[in-house]
């Protein structure tokens, strides 16, 4: 394998874990607004939320996959911060996320781990549509930047 010196194995498996946490967290994000908009009687929002809710478990579970396929283990306990926050912070780390998996991409593209890019591509592409939802939640909320995520 040309590509441990780049990167090694170990460090890679850690990588793809804290990938895998942070997907699960951005789930619990997603279980999170839906429980702001269900009280509205908002299907659409709903729908959308929980669209992306599955994406990020599936997300994670594409990740988990790429981690036993190294021979790594994925973690057993998820981290979720359980902080609410406005529609703002929610966009920014929408952005923040898909600026970190493009970089994954990057990553796997020069250590040409072809599967690992598919993965990442697939999660590049949820990241784009995740941001295209949170606009419209955050116009559909109604406060726009004020909105905060119980």
């Amino acid at each position: 394998m040309s590509w441990i010196a780049a990167v090694s194995h170990a460090s890679l498996v850690a990588a793809l874990n804290a990938d895998i946490v942070r997907e699960a967290a951005a789930a619990e994000e997603y279980l999170r607004l839906a429980r702001f908009f269900r009280p509205l009687r908002d299907r659409a929002m709903c729908h959308q939320i929980a669209v992306c809710a599955a994406t990020a478990l599936s997300n994670a579970t594409m990740l988990a996959a790429e981690v036993l396929a190294l021979g790594g283990v994925p973690p057993s306990a998820l981290q979720v911060r359980d902080r609410p926050q406005s529609m703002d912070e929610h966009i920014t780390k929408t952005q923040a996320a898909l600026a970190h998996y493009q970089s994954r991409l990057a990553m796997a593209r020069r250590l040409e781990l072809l599967r690992l890019q598919e993965v990442f591509r697939d999660i590049v592409r949820s990241k784009r549509r995740h941001l295209a939802h949170a606009g419209v939640l955050a116009s559909a909320g109604g406060e726009g930047a004020g909105l905060r995520i119980q």
